[in-house]
């Protein structure tokens, strides 16, 4: 360590930083409750424009893009990588110029909604180890390299 980095480098007690880590667990069920309702309200809103599907309609396909880009952003934040996969492959499929004509791409649309809604309704965090491999198999989904 240079001098000039080891005179900005101070000793922090142990009480500090057990402070410090509480602060931050409190900090982090805030944020985590935060998450839970922001995902629930994007959720909500993907199924009611869901249940009225159309297809050929820019405006629709626009804001049920920006749903799935924002649960896919919000994801890995969490760690919710299942959600950031399946978010990402929901956005190319609305932005598939065949979407408006084609049944097994609509289909898709409403497999990848209800396992972003599953994902986080049995908490399937990370890649969700079989679970999540197998989720992404039914889905014909190939996970992303590590």
């Amino acid at each position: 360590m240079t001098r000039r980095l080891r005179g900005k480098v101070r000793v922090v007690s142990q009480e500090r930083l057990r402070r410090m880590e509480a602060t931050a667990k409190v900090a982090m069920l805030e944020l985590s409750t935060s998450f839970r309702r922001h995902v629930n309200i994007a959720l909500r809103d993907m199924f009611v424009l869901m249940s009225a599907p159309r297809h050929d309609d820019d405006a629709w396909r626009g804001r049920l893009h920006d749903l799935a880009r924002d649960l896919q952003s919000v994801g890995g934040s969490f760690d919710y990588g299942l959600l950031t996969t399946i978010g990402e492959v929901m956005c190319r499929t609305i932005k598939d110029d065949n979407l408006p004509t084609q049944a097994t791409l609509q289909r898709r649309l409403a497999a990848y909604a209800a396992a972003l809604d599953a994902i986080i309704r049995i908490d399937l965090k990370g890649d969700g180890g079989n679970d999540g491999q197998e989720l992404l198999s039914v889905l014909r989904i190939t996970a992303p390299a590590a």
